[in-house]
């Protein structure tokens, strides 16, 4: 969970060259055999615009964990067609997606959200910094417990309202801290939304100082020169 909600954000600067080093990233770290899949796959990844960064680390990360290779290769396999139907997703959604939406669409799918869930919040119009951050961060909230129609409509609001980045990062927090009062996961998801919606709406309250200040007084004429 602690991975999960630790967002990983050197994803939305890092990214390999196109089926660059795979080889050399993976030597001592798996089997051959399985290194072998690894290229097999990231190379057929590349060459449809998908990102090869989620195929890599899931085979080290597999690897590290001493899960079986057969498994791992079942699950990089798996992350290859997760990847398809990201990119899929974002296309239907009018996203002219690059690798760090679609692996940032992976990441949310891996969660537990669906292609269409992926085009709901392509749909919203957000940019591309914007939209995978969100991605992201619907992600998390699917492995916070908040039911896919919930954490799509809170994602979708805040995107729509204009909120920065830094707003949309905040909102698993603000989830867990409204869990904590005694709701659930959806309940607070959605009075979220209700407030994100109602801002993209109406845009955020005037600010009306408590006690304006005095005007200053008009300055005093010179005074006239001693005769």
């Amino acid at each position: 969970m602690i991975a999960l909600l630790a967002l990983p954000l050197t994803l939305l600067t890092l990214q390999q060259p196109a089926g660059a080093g795979i080889p050399q990233r993976l030597a001592g770290r798996v089997s051959p055999a399985l290194g072998s899949l690894v290229v097999e796959l990231g190379t057929a990844a590349s060459a449809r615009g998908l990102p090869i960064d989620p195929l890599i680390e899931k085979a080290i990360e597999g690897i590290a964990k001493g899960v079986p290779a057969e498994r791992v290769a079942t699950a990089v396999r798996l992350v290859a067609t997760q990847l398809d139907t990201a990119a899929a997703a974002l296309r239907e959604g009018g996203a002219v997606a690059d690798t760090l939406e679609i692996a940032a669409g992976e990441f949310a799918i891996t969660a537990g959200l669906s292609g269409s869930d992926i085009t709901a919040l392509a749909r919203t119009g957000a940019n591309a910094q914007a939209l995978t951050v969100g991605l992201r961060v619907a992600g998390t909230l699917a492995a916070l417990g908040v039911p896919p129609a919930e954490d799509i409509g809170l994602v979708s609001a805040t995107l729509r309202s204009g909120e920065s980045s830094a707003d949309l990062l905040l909102l698993p927090a603000h989830v867990q801290s409204e869990v904590a009062k005694g709701v659930t996961p959806a309940q607070a998801a959605a009075g979220l939304a209700r407030a994100a919606a109602a801002q993209g709406q109406h845009g955020p309250p005037p600010t009306h100082p408590q006690h304006a200040p005095a005007p200053l007084p008009p300055p005093h004429p010179p005074a006239p020169p001693h005769p």
